[in-house]
């Protein structure tokens, strides 16, 4: 069998391990280390070598992860191991699978057309539970319902939310968000923008997500930035404006107008500032609980696990489970050092592939929306971001197809001359 017709199964198997509670059943540990056992093999076959950055990267998490050893004890080891797995899966999978962010774009397509087969009858009221109880994976403690493919959990706050093959909404509408912003990054090189585009973003519209709607908005005016109707200075001193200008409004009008949106960020509001003891595990509360760790140690954080601060707080473990954000969570676990590393290697990677600053300022800002929403750094996917390759470029030395002739392009002359 060749390699090739691998790919499309590890690319999906990234995601998979990356959001699909289906995995649970299997066991989250042996999962991972499967994983990386068999992105391992692939790399023995086919091998591929650290760049200074990514040796730089690896080097950080691992001195981190010493040094936490050493201030808190060797209880940390294992989760501390469990994340540098993860990691190794992110390096690995985005150096041995090619075109690493076009497939990813691609399955996040198919899976978006999938999710509707199931929420659409959801929608319409079609018992799809008991059509598919049959097929549902064993999860133990888990209100999940899902059957691999799809979690047919139950309805969020009396509304049926689609969330693809994932754990939440949310979830689902961060995974289209890195789809649909590797699909604008690249549009010039994606015949199917406009299909794929269209699909993921009534995906994302589907989940009802309010982090997901902010960050559309903001992915929308880098999409409008990065099109060719907005190239001369003077079309963006005007469009980009006005641009904005629309967003703003929308968000507004978003937030006040939509009850799933603005009750939503008014109530978690108001139960923060009231200091309810739930306000913790919501997204704003969450923040300010997050930036009291961060205060208290800022440089390397507490360690992967949370064991490290039971003694300070006895409620952390449940606080940790229900917790959302993953942008202050991170840097909990591994100091403000390993959230720079990861948001300065993304841009960094970015400005390379893309040669455009704002686009990775841009980026930068759409994945501190997710990240506020979800701890989706606690997979492989996100993690990735910090290693992904530059597109290879056209090179002059192509081969063309003319009039049914094949010539090839050699130091500007053609090898197939009279």
């Amino acid at each position: 069998m060749k390699i090739s017709k691998l790919y499309p199964f590890l690319i999906f198997l990234v995601i998979a391990i990356s959001g699909n509670p289906a995995i649970g059943v299997l066991g989250t540990e042996t999962v991972y280390i499967g994983s990386l056992l068999i992105f391992i093999g692939l790399w023995l076959y086919k091998p591929v070598k650290f760049k200074t950055q990514d040796a730089l990267i690896f080097g950080i998490f691992t001195l981190l992860i010493l040094t936490h050893a050493l201030f808190f004890g060797l209880f940390i080891v294992n989760a501390s191991l469990g994340f540098l797995v993860k990691l190794g899966i992110a390096f690995l999978a985005t150096r041995l699978i090619p075109d690493f962010t076009f497939r990813y774009v691609t399955t996040m397509y198919v899976l978006s057309l999938i999710s509707f087969v199931f929420w659409l009858p959801l929608f319409f009221g079609v018992d799809m539970r008991s059509i598919f109880s049959a097929l549902r994976v064993p999860l133990i403690n888990s209100d999940h319902f899902t059957i691999v493919i799809a979690n047919l959990r139950s309805e969020y706050d009396g509304s049926i939310r689609n969330m693809g093959m994932f754990w939440e909404p949310g979830a689902f509408a961060g995974y289209l968000i890195l789809a649909l912003f590797f699909l604008s990054r690249d549009h010039q090189n994606n015949p199917k923008i406009l299909k794929q585009g269209l699909v993921l973003s009534a995906a994302l519209l589907s989940t009802q997500s309010t982090t997901g709607y902010l960050a559309f908005m903001a992915l929308s005016i880098m999409y409008a930035n990065n099109t060719d109707w907005v190239k001369s200075t003077r079309a963006k001193l005007l469009v980009l404006p006005t641009f904005l200008i629309v967003m703003v409004g929308a968000i507004i009008i978003s937030v006040n107008q939509l009850d799933f949106v603005g009750q939503k960020i008014s109530g978690q509001f108001e139960s923060t500032t009231r200091g309810d003891a739930a306000s913790r595990i919501n997204r704003i509360g969450n923040f300010l609980y997050d930036l009291e760790w961060i205060l208290k140690s800022p440089i390397i954080g507490w360690s992967a696990t949370p064991e490290t601060r039971f003694l300070i707080d006895p409620e952390v473990e449940e606080l940790v489970s229900a917790q959302g954000n993953g942008l202050t969570g991170f840097a909990v676990k591994f100091g403000l050092i390993g959230l720079a590393v990861f948001i300065f290697s993304f841009g960094y990677v970015t400005m390379q592939i893309t040669g455009s600053l704002y686009t990775s300022l841009i980026g930068v800002l759409l994945m501190c929306i997710l990240l506020f929403g979800e701890q989706f750094l606690n997979f492989p996917i996100f993690l990735s971001l910090m290693f992904l390759p530059k597109r290879k470029s056209k090179s002059r030395n192509s081969l063309l197809t003319c009039n049914g002739q094949n010539l090839e392009l050699a130091s500007g002359r053609m090898r197939n001359q009279p």
